[in-house]
């Protein structure tokens, strides 16, 4: 992995400023270019660890110009580096605001719409959720783990933030729930080794929000919440990571 980043970071070094001369002359190819450039990197990540990947519906992904805001359990960093390959459209993230500075990571970031997100700063916070929703509202999807940090131990989700869901009821997008299982198991569960392991990644239906009622947009955490841990849980059990008498 040490070697793969290294080479992705003298790759970045010719790269990235073509995605800037690429961005002068057409902003869309530039915005492709960072996106296939980083699912080609993302894919080197998980070849290299080992790691298999088992996809679940598919088919709930958006088509080429909807953009949806996808919410989602968090247990590892590999719950991103597992989502952007199979991104079809533009896809920012919501992330921490320490990684604004992250060399090399923190330029792709900014080339395709992710957010630093400031969690002590609820003033700064709100400001993040509202440009992520002109994001949206531009035609770049985007995703949040409204836990607001990774849960550190399997089949466990904390309960979802709120103001999170702002992202797709301002914006009126369609929240795609998604369901990660399992990715602590390659890295994050046993620092710093990394181990090949099976995790997977659902896609569950879309839930509309344009037209929401109030009393449907108030409950809307807990219903995605609810949706998350189902799957889980159930997800969990099909590939071993949780006992079948696993009870939360």
């Amino acid at each position: 992995m040490v070697i793969v980043l290294l080479l992705i970071g003298v790759a970045s070094l010719i790269t990235y400023p073509l995605s800037l001369l690429i961005g002068l002359f057409n902003k869309r190819a530039k915005d492709y270019f960072s996106l296939r450039f980083i699912q080609v990197c993302m894919r080197c990540f998980l070849f290299v660890t080992g790691a298999k990947v088992k996809y679940i519906g598919l088919e709930n992904l958006p088509k080429e110009g909807e953009a949806v805001v996808y919410t989602g359990n968090h247990r590892s960093f590999f719950d991103v580096i597992a989502t952007y390959p199979v991104m079809p459209t533009l896809t920012g993230f919501i992330a921490k605001k320490e990684m604004r500075t992250w060399p090399l990571i923190s330029w792709w970031m900014k080339n395709l719409y992710c957010l630093f997100l400031d969690r002590k700063n609820s003033r700064e916070g709100v400001k993040t959720i509202l440009e992520g929703v002109e994001n949206v509202k531009k035609g770049v999807s985007m995703v949040i783990f409204p836990e607001g940090t990774r849960s550190r131990h399997e089949g466990h989700v904390a309960m979802f933030h709120g103001g999170s869901f702002k992202l797709a009821t301002k914006s009126g997008a369609k929240i795609i729930p998604v369901v990660y299982n399992n990715s602590g198991a390659i890295w994050d569960d046993h620092l710093p080794w990394v181990k090949p392991a099976l995790m997977t990644v659902e896609f569950c239906k879309p839930i509309e929000t344009e037209g929401m009622q109030i009393t449907e947009i108030n409950d809307l955490a807990n219903r995605v919440h609810d949706i998350v841990l189902e799957r889980h849980i159930i997800n969990g059990k099909a590939i071993g990571s949780l006992p079948e008498d696993f009870n939360e």
